[in-house]
């Protein structure tokens, strides 16, 4: 059995077609299949594109056949809270203009308040935080596998599926300065690991993809964390790169390592890479290329079972 891991596809359903298709999957009752792969999806399937709909459709009936795997990305979260009542008037994420803009896609196909709008919120509610179990020689999460927070998430905050129950959802969206408090743990595995920039002898900061200014850059969870900024920054272009310190290192900072020692890989998206398909790390790979922005949709393809934890380039797909 092959398992097509596949990143963020951000409403763009022609690309995901064109990809099943390549990858040999074919449209049978509905559903597109293979006799002899499965799809990984490591989330963000929705924003940005303008099919998210279509998208949605193909992803779970994949999932609900069991055609496909999927994890929750922080596009799918970030929905679940905006469509979310807090109190009579607020919402567990607030209904701000920027966010409106982030969301702005999605509510276009998917309106506040309708009963096929609240179908797909609550099957984001299904999906688990991340995919690592004995039967499959990888992980899946969608932005940074931290071991120590996933372990702690696994023991006080979700079922037996890796879902987040229903009754934290609304404490997961109260910040906390507690890092093992579930919305830090969000926040570190859809979101990833963030450090901040120097703000003294000079404020440093940066415009990211959607032109807000930024002061915090997302950071690498592998390798070596003796780094300077510039090193350590992850998924950015050369020109962004470049604005940051290259002679000085993050302070107290706590990033979780991905030894390179880790018999299964891990893969995820959410980073905006682009440029030549590459490898992380022999074990570490990330799937998401842009393709929410007229970037490549990739997949890695990887066989169960294998030759173990090592990776090669050469499983790599792209539309």
């Amino acid at each position: 059995m092959y398992y097509d891991i596949i990143g963020d596809i951000h409403g763009h359903a022609d690309k995901l077609e064109d990809l099943l298709l390549e990858l040999g999957y074919a449209m049978t009752n509905g559903v597109y299949r293979h006799n002899d792969r499965k799809a990984v999806y490591v989330g963000d399937f929705i924003d940005r594109g303008t099919q998210n709909r279509r998208v949605i459709e193909i992803v779970r009936n994949m999932v609900t056949t069991r055609n496909a795997y999927a994890v929750m990305g922080n596009h799918e979260y970030n929905a679940i809270c905006y469509h979310t009542p807090k109190s009579g008037i607020d919402w567990l994420r607030p209904h701000t203009k920027n966010k409106f803009k982030q969301h702005e896609s999605f509510l276009a196909e998917y309106p506040i308040g309708y009963p096929d709008t609240q179908d797909v919120i609550e099957w984001f509610k299904t999906l688990p935080l991340f995919i690592d179990c004995e039967a499959l020689p990888f992980r899946v999460i969608h932005a940074c596998w931290d071991q120590r927070k996933i372990d702690y998430a696994k023991e006080h905050y979700l079922n037996h599926n890796n879902v987040m129950s229903g009754r934290k959802l609304e404490q997961s969206a109260i910040e906390d300065e507690d890092p093992y408090s579930l919305f830090n743990i969000i926040e570190r595995l859809l979101k990833g690991v963030e450090v901040g920039l120097p703000q003294k002898p000079e404020k440093i900061t940066f415009l990211d993809k959607d032109k807000f200014e930024r002061s915090r850059i997302r950071a690498k969870w592998w390798g070596s964390t003796n780094a300077s900024y510039r090193e350590i920054a992850f998924g950015y272009s050369k020109q962004t790169l470049a604005s940051f310190p290259d002679d000085q290192r993050p302070g107290n900072r706590e990033i979780p390592f991905y030894s390179e020692d880790e018999v299964k890989p891990v893969f995820f998206g959410h980073y905006w890479m682009r440029g030549d398909l590459e490898l992380q790390q022999e074990n570490v790979c990330c799937v998401d290329y842009s393709a929410g922005v007229g970037g490549e949709l990739v997949c890695y393809s990887i066989e169960n079972p294998g030759e173990g934890g090592r990776l090669n380039v050469a499983n790599f797909t792209s539309i």
